[in-house]
């Protein structure tokens, strides 16, 4: 079978990827790994107005007037010996996991003031890659979830002013 190839680079997989966020530069130019992450969402939504007029059946213009983008993380809670900032753990961890991105209550109660991520991507580890990214990230809601069973859990949603794909992946519309 002259030219078939089982690299298993048809498509860009999840175990190789990881998401990451630079908490000082919204240029991306330090990024370090959130760590225990199981699933990412990143969803961009484009407002629009709809021109409607009377005696059309069909909207006659559809024009934007806003983007919003929304950011959901959820994973693992990594036990207290791990959870030292800055360093970074075996196995899924990273020198971020999801309890940093819990908003300060007290901060916000204070000063009116809410911590913002300049910067968040996800990356393909495998082909040195940025699948897309985000800027000034405002963290919205945060939840723990406790299984008896399970692992400890937590998902963390945030907002920001924009998402775009990597260089690697040229937009087309």
């Amino acid at each position: 079978m002259a030219g078939y190839k089982t690299e298993g680079d048809l498509l860009a997989q999840g175990i190789n990827c990881i998401v990451r966020a630079d908490l000082d530069d919204e240029s991306g130019s330090n990024p370090v790994k959130i760590g225990f992450v199981k699933d990412a969402t990143i969803r961009k939504s484009i407002n629009v107005q709809r021109a409607e007029c009377i005696g059309e059946l069909r909207t006659v213009s559809i024009d934007p007037t806003g983007i919003q983008v929304t950011v959901d993380l959820k994973g693992f809670i990594p036990s207290k010996g791990l959870v030292k900032q800055g360093v970074e753990s075996a196995r899924g961890g990273g020198k971020l996991h999801l309890k940093a991105f819990n908003p300060d209550e007290a901060k916000l109660l204070d000063s009116r003031v809410i911590t913002k991520i300049p910067y968040l991507d996800l990356y393909d580890a495998k082909h040195n890659c940025i699948i897309g990214f985000c800027e000034w990230l405002t963290a919205t809601g945060y939840t723990d979830a406790i299984n008896g069973k399970g692992y400890v859990e937590a998902s963390s949603t945030l907002e920001g002013t924009g998402y775009d794909s990597g260089t690697d992946y040229p937009g087309a519309i």
